[in-house]
């Protein structure tokens, strides 16, 4: 069986050589490696995942090859069997590996199909999704936007509700519009535990980006709200301070009141770690409740004497 394996990462290798740096060899050494972790803990087979996982991107040979993005996965099946039959593939390992290639690129947040009828598929899957997360997610990001000419971040942009696969009008829409998402796409439940440290990751990754980006654009406001990514942060009024900070980073319950005109009033955080005595309660403004929004959230505190003087947050729905 390892014999197999070799001969077909061999193959790869070769074919790979063109591959921009977001999918490149290092990509499907790292899905194949997952691939074959989450395998053994579902109960399939391991080698039969990995090969799978090193054939999942061969439609990125083919947007190199005819010089056009985005090529599907099914478009590549030709270049699939080729592999599979010329490196010795048995027959019967066919179909759970065509059907992993099917499965790459498909997301219920792009009004398609998911199921876990196939393990092996769904082991790809997850794996092909994890290695979009995360801090190598971040990076291949980057590095694929900047393959197609795409801005770091553009505010004044719509994001797209529908995920489409192609340009998008930054790269950080591309995180909020992709890669946060995925999380909630896992069809295994050793992804699912592996994606949501590499989610908060993101989200911690989102809101600093956004605190630098920000910063001396919104003069004189503390708190910045946005309703599309359901971003909220609130910036400490005295950065200069003597005391030490501490930044506490977490997953938990929040409560967000809005005012009429749809700001936001005062923020209840009734997760927040040990350290701080009670649960966290922040007024943002006199504005009266109007409505409350609640959900998970993906939240930094910053601590001083062990109370709250900044917070950064992205609100999420399970």
């Amino acid at each position: 069986m390892n014999s197999i394996l070799e001969k077909v990462r061999a193959r790869v290798v070769v074919d790979f050589a063109t591959a921009d740096p977001a999918h490149d060899l290092g990509h499907v050494d790292r899905v194949a490696a997952l691939a074959g972790e989450i395998a053994a803990h579902t109960g399939a087979d391991p080698c039969i995942a990995r090969v799978a996982a090193y054939v999942h991107d061969y439609h990125r040979v083919e947007e190199a090859r005819q010089n056009r993005r985005p090529v599907r996965p099914e478009e590549a099946r030709a270049a699939v069997l080729d592999v599979l039959r010329g490196c010795g593939v048995p027959h019967d390992w066919h179909p759970s590996i065509l059907r992993a290639v099917e499965l790459t690129g498909r997301y219920r947040f792009a009004d398609e199909e998911l199921d876990d009828g196939c393990a092996i598929a769904a082991a790809v899957h997850d794996a092909d999704n994890l290695d979009a997360m995360g801090a190598i997610g971040i990076g291949r990001a980057f590095a694929y936007g900047g393959l197609l000419g795409e801005p770091l971040w553009d505010p004044g942009t719509a994001l797209k509700e529908v995920y489409r696969e192609g340009e998008t009008s930054s790269v950080l829409a591309h995180l909020y519009e992709k890669l946060v998402r995925l999380e909630q796409d896992m069809l295994t439940e050793p992804a699912r535990r592996m994606a949501a440290d590499r989610a908060l990751l993101l989200h911690r990754f989102a809101a600093g980006f956004r605190s630098e980006w920000n910063r001396g654009q919104a003069a004189g406001s503390r708190v910045l709200w946005d309703s599309r990514t359901r971003y909220l942060s609130v910036e400490e009024p005295r950065a200069d301070a003597d005391e030490p900070l501490v930044r506490v980073s977490f997953r938990g319950q929040v409560s967000l009141a809005l005012d009429k005109q749809g700001q936001p009033a005062a923020v209840h955080l009734p997760d927040a770690p040990d350290l701080l005595a009670t649960d966290v309660r922040i007024v943002l403004s006199q504005g009266r409740p109007h409505r409350h929004i609640e959900g998970i959230g993906d939240i930094e505190l910053h601590l001083r004497k062990n109370q709250p003087v900044a917070l950064q947050l992205h609100l999420w729905s399970r």
